[in-house]
């Protein structure tokens, strides 16, 4: 059904999540999936005297979550490529998403209070209001069990 997937990835649980669903979502070995790893230069700008720049280390960084995830994607049966791009994550989804034609967009669910969705603003929100295709936001599953372990009284003590 889909044959170009454009696969926005950051290696957070979210974006783990995403790639797992993109996994099973094979449906033939002519299917492509790109996955991009945006840097938000508002982000990941370091200042030194009044010169700006990416540390070298992010973008490095980021290529090896990229290429990890390549070699997932290729182990199903996909093919698989990889690519970074700079600047407002929504907007670089939009436009690479149109270049390439894509059938599916997919993110991941960053979950987040009312008033950092407000102040940060949500991509997947933002791409939901022009999608330039189908656009897929991955959830993690509710089964997981809560981590919270509840505080225990001694009813002996005294």
């Amino acid at each position: 059904m889909y044959r170009k997937i454009l696969l926005a990835y950051d290696g957070s649980t979210d974006g783990d999540e995403a790639l797992a669903q993109v996994e099973s979502l094979v449906s033939s070995t002519n299917t492509t999936v790109r996955l991009l790893a945006i840097i938000d230069l508002s982000e990941n700008m370091l200042i030194v005297e009044g010169m700006a720049f990416v540390p070298d280390n992010r973008r490095h960084l980021t290529q090896k979550l990229l290429d990890a995830g390549v070699k997932r994607l290729r182990r199903v049966g996909y093919k698989a490529t990889s690519d970074i791009r700079y600047g407002n994550p929504a907007d670089q989804i939009d436009l690479i998403a149109r270049e390439m034609s894509a059938d599916l967009v997919v993110l991941g669910h960053r979950d987040q209070g009312t008033l950092a969705r407000w102040l940060n603003g949500s991509v997947g929100e933002t791409i939901l209001h022009h999608p330039p295709c189908s656009l897929l936001v991955a959830v993690k599953s509710r089964k997981v069990k809560n981590n919270v372990t509840p505080i225990r009284e001694d009813v002996g003590a005294a």
